[in-house]
């Protein structure tokens, strides 16, 4: 009988033994698969920062876009950057109300809710300062330019940031045309006067990542121009933020009614765990733009 007991330890303590064992090698063999891919899609000729800001000035940080769900690409910096105190304005051109509704809510409802996700958004990232304007959304190309200018040129005016993110001017991040013109016009208020503002930074990505996305995401397949030439702008700067995962991944998750667009331009985003996914998209990407 005692020897019968004494089998059955041995066996669990080998048990044991072998579990953790293959927990190492998991463990392992994931952090392998994640560096690995990383490596992959990111470029590390570009230099990494820990912030978008300088030491001395004023901590005033102003984020162009033009729907509801484009912070999305920068929301990591921007978490990090409000835990800096720095005081940060959301800017939305458009309400987004003409996006897909997720089967949620009605097309016609889909404006209002949509701003009920940025609000929440904005809890998310500690950002007090939330604009949403009633440009028209899919239409800002036919809308009055010189109206969405002084539009953009008061808040500015209003909140005097030193800093401004934005969308580039060559693509609009994947083809979309109203973050092309919202790009263009932000670049084109900027460099007609800087109203004090010290940088620019357009949101961009590194060539392995556009590559992959070309690879896996059916938005960047159709709409990426096809000439490298006519591509987004080289970065200048990545800003790391791994440590900002759980809200970035919340900031994705509060835009519930576009999880069709959110699930094809942040691809498998939904089918790792986050903590997994954003060590290997650990990497927001800007290029500054020189406004001298």
């Amino acid at each position: 009988m005692a020897q019968t007991v004494l089998r059955k330890g041995s066996k669990k303590r080998i048990l044991l033994k072998v579990s953790g064992i293959l927990f190492i090698f998991l463990l392992l063999l994931s952090a392998i698969g994640t560096y690995s891919l990383n490596a992959y899609i990111n470029d590390k000729a570009v230099p990494v920062k820990d912030t978008l800001m300088s030491t001395g000035e004023s901590k005033n940080l102003l984020a162009i876009f033009a729907h509801p769900d484009d912070e999305i690409m920068a929301a990591g910096t921007l978490h990090k950057l409000a835990d800096e105190g720095v005081e940060i304005t959301l800017l939305y051109l458009t309400k987004g109300e003409s996006g897909p509704t997720g089967g949620i809510v009605s097309q016609d409802e889909l404006g209002a809710e949509r701003e009920k996700e940025t609000k929440k958004v904005a809890e998310i990232l500690n950002v007090e300062h939330l604009e949403i304007l009633d440009y028209p959304d899919g239409g800002l190309v036919e809308a009055d330019h010189a109206a969405i200018k002084k539009s953009i040129t008061d808040i500015i005016r209003q909140t005097e940031p030193s800093t401004v993110i934005s969308f580039d001017d060559t693509v609009g991040l994947y083809g979309h045309a109203d973050h092309l013109l919202t790009g263009k016009l932000v670049k084109e208020i900027l460099l007609e006067e800087s109203y004090g503002v010290e940088r620019f930074y357009q949101m961009t990505l590194p060539q392995p990542m556009i590559d992959t996305a070309l690879k896996i995401s059916k938005t960047f397949q159709e709409r990426y121009p096809t000439d490298p030439e006519d591509g987004l702008p080289q970065p200048t700067v990545a800003i790391k933020m791994a440590s900002e995962a759980r809200e970035k991944i919340s900031v994705v998750k509060a835009h519930k009614t576009q999880w069709e667009v959110t699930g094809d331009v942040q691809p498998l985003h939904d089918k790792l765990p986050y903590w997994i996914y954003y060590r290997i998209f650990n990497r927001e990407y800007f290029a500054e733009v020189e406004l001298d």
